[in-house]
């Protein structure tokens, strides 16, 4: 009961992070936590220092506990670490996956994002739960416990970025394009060597437009 507890008030803070509720710099506190929770400080006080292990919170010993906040550094990082393993997650995950598997989700992957791009404007919300499961999908199936582990870290900061950044941009239409035309030549078989291109160009597109949106740091 103690684990299940550490983990539903890791969960429900890192949600809160991932989203937003909880801004860059925030203080938040154990009795905070447990009186929203209506649990002890114990299991609080665990699940904070596993978030401040994955760099979402600063814990100030016997002063507070802010959130990390997101930073210039926080981006670069994040987008070094994607721009290195990312295509090769993609390739691990054509090599080792069933076919039939892969062709099968990456076929429902292309028609949702299809109907999403049809649209003028995308939903936010409905944007990053799909965009997000696009790129765990990867991740949880690379077949490399290391890479798994480390880039679905990697993808809950990016969707946070993504949420402090980011209005109604329209990046994410050009960014399902991308992913369409990336599943298109995944299907063809096309080389290893060319998808990873793509899936680079596609990164260091995302880059730069995460660096225009720079000013809603303020910085």
């Amino acid at each position: 009961m103690k684990t299940d507890l550490r983990i539903l008030a890791y969960n429900y803070i890192k949600d809160k992070i991932l989203n937003n509720e909880y801004a860059s710099n925030q203080i938040i506190s154990e009795k905070m936590i447990s009186d929203e929770l209506s649990i002890s400080k114990t299991p609080v006080k665990e699940a904070f220092l596993y978030l401040e292990s994955e760099n979402f919170l600063i814990i100030n010993p016997r002063k507070s506990v802010s959130v990390r906040e997101v930073d210039l550094k926080l981006i670069k990082d994040v987008f070094q670490v994607r721009s290195r393993i990312e295509p090769l997650i993609v390739e691990l995950t054509i090599n080792s996956m069933d076919k039939e598997m892969l062709t099968k989700s990456l076929l429902d992957f292309k028609e949702k994002f299809k109907k999403m791009s049809s649209v003028k404007i995308v939903d936010n919300d409905e944007f990053d739960i799909l965009y997000d499961s696009y790129r765990h999908f990867f991740a949880d199936n690379c077949a490399n416990l290391f890479f798994s582990s480390q880039m679905n870290l990697v993808y809950d900061h990016l969707h946070r970025i993504r949420k402090v950044l980011y209005g109604n941009n329209m990046r994410r239409l050009k960014a399902l394009e991308e992913h369409i035309y990336i599943i298109d030549y995944i299907l063809d078989n096309n080389s290893a060597e060319f998808i990873k291109e793509l899936c680079e160009k596609h990164i260091e597109e995302a880059q730069m437009d995460f660096f225009k949106n720079l000013d809603n740091l303020n910085l």
